[in-house]
């Protein structure tokens, strides 16, 4: 019995993800850090604080605004090239989901028109200053 003791502990260690970002093997999650971020639905570069958490990366604007992206990657291998994915104004809840106000700029009210969809919108990439 005591040997399962110290097995199921060991098991639950190697079977529970490591949720914090690492770079060069350090943890940086919770680190305000400074960076510039790309997005390209817009091709504006923004000069921007980033702070990490778990899988995700919060963009702090000059002007007072955020938005948090999900990222490709937990473990970060070139600080210049941090992608991730997000929207404006989407907050993400999980792996796969987020909500979020969407702007629609038809003040017509014209909804039998599709709109057409930037395969690059909410694509981000940040480089780490």
């Amino acid at each position: 019995m005591k040997v399962l003791g110290l097995v199921l502990p060991a098991l639950f260690m190697l079977t529970t993800p490591a949720l914090a970002v690492e770079f060069k093997g350090q943890n940086i999650d919770g680190e305000k850090l400074p960076a510039k971020a790309y997005y390209y639905a817009t091709g504006g570069v923004y000069n921007v604080q980033v702070r990490f958490h778990n899988r995700r990366a919060t963009l702090y604007f000059a002007d007072g605004n955020q938005t948090t992206i999900q990222l490709n990657q937990q473990v970060i291998t070139d600080s210049k090239n941090i992608e991730g994915f997000g929207k404006l104004g989407q907050l993400p809840i999980n792996r796969i989901f987020s909500v979020g106000l969407v702007y629609n700029n038809d003040s017509m009210g014209n909804s039998s028109q599709l709109q057409q969809s930037n395969p690059l919108e909410g694509f981000w990439r940040i480089s780490l200053d």
